[in-house]
């Protein structure tokens, strides 16, 4: 590709993570920071300045925070910490974490892609290892593609992977639960950027929308699934505009970042988090909209 086509081509969300690097220089990155995001350092403070202390010397579950949650959905990361604590959920998380692979694994073709499935998988069992020597039999990830990409990776393990939501709604299950009376719409993603590299995994999308339909106040209305946020984030907002939706709540956590952008100053963007904590009473007055 000549320079013009490159300056043509639209900047993905690809193009903005690898930041310049070759894809052996990110491989380089992961492997001797964990994150593909930024130093342990920067996480470190991320992490810090969201309220999450220091983990807990053994737990159950291993919560996974990700490379970017940390930075670009911190209420994700707050509330899911929040959210464990309220519920009596016993977790603790790993100092280091390795990434999933999937700001990598598009990058690359032929045998190179076969190598770099395998190095993905690598990260994951680190990760497992890590928090195995926790008392760990569960890891819990903050954000669905890498919850995704365990899954699709270690195929034999995948109940050992869990969302968050999966262990909110676990501890949740059975209560009755309301929310303040509106009508709001309910956007699941098309989950296209990790479904590709892991067609053959999935979450529990279904049970998500079951429960959320279920809480008392809310009256929700299902955004089209093919609607992709990351080409179509101005089309989502319009069509949930016209539908009459005060609010739009994204399951995905990833769909957060391109609604969020696009719904400012139109419509109200809100993690499914975020109305489980409305649910539980949680003060809302520090939280984004």
């Amino acid at each position: 590709m000549d320079e013009t086509a490159k300056q043509a081509r639209p900047v993905g969300w690809l193009d903005k993570a690898a930041a310049g690097r070759t894809l052996d220089e990110q491989l380089a990155d992961v492997r001797r920071d964990g994150s593909h995001a930024a130093p342990s350092v920067l996480r470190e403070m991320a992490l810090t300045a969201n309220g999450v202390g220091r983990p807990a010397r053994t737990a159950v579950n291993a919560l996974v925070f990700g490379c970017y949650r940390p930075f670009s959905t911190p209420f994700i990361v707050r509330d899911a910490v929040r959210l464990l604590n309220r519920l009596g959920v016993g977790f603790t998380w790993l100092e280091k974490e390795y990434c999933c692979g999937l700001p990598l694994l598009p990058q690359a073709q032929g045998e190179r892609a076969g190598a770099l499935r395998e190095a993905a998988r690598d990260c994951i069992r680190a990760n497992v290892a890590a928090a195995a020597e926790l008392g760990a039999q569960k890891l819990v990830y903050c954000c669905a593609g890498c919850a995704h990409a365990a899954k699709g990776a270690l195929p034999g393990q995948a109940a050992g992977h869990a969302y968050i939501l999966d262990a909110l709604l676990d501890a949740l299950d059975g209560r009755p639960l309301a929310v303040a009376p509106r009508r709001i719409a309910y956007f699941e993603g098309c989950h296209g950027s990790y479904r590709k590299p892991y067609p053959e995994a999935g979450l529990d999308w279904p049970r998500y929308r079951r429960f959320l339909g279920g809480l008392g106040g809310l009256t929700l209305v299902d955004v089209p699934q093919a609607m992709c946020c990351k080409a179509m984030a101005g089309k989502i907002v319009n069509w949930i505009a016209d539908q009459g939706c005060e609010a739009v709540v994204c399951a995905c956590s990833a769909c957060n970042v391109a609604m969020r952008q696009a719904g400012q100053g139109r419509i109200r963007v809100q993690s499914y988090l975020e109305v489980l904590a409305e649910a539980l009473g949680e003060d809302q007055t520090c939280r984004q909209t």
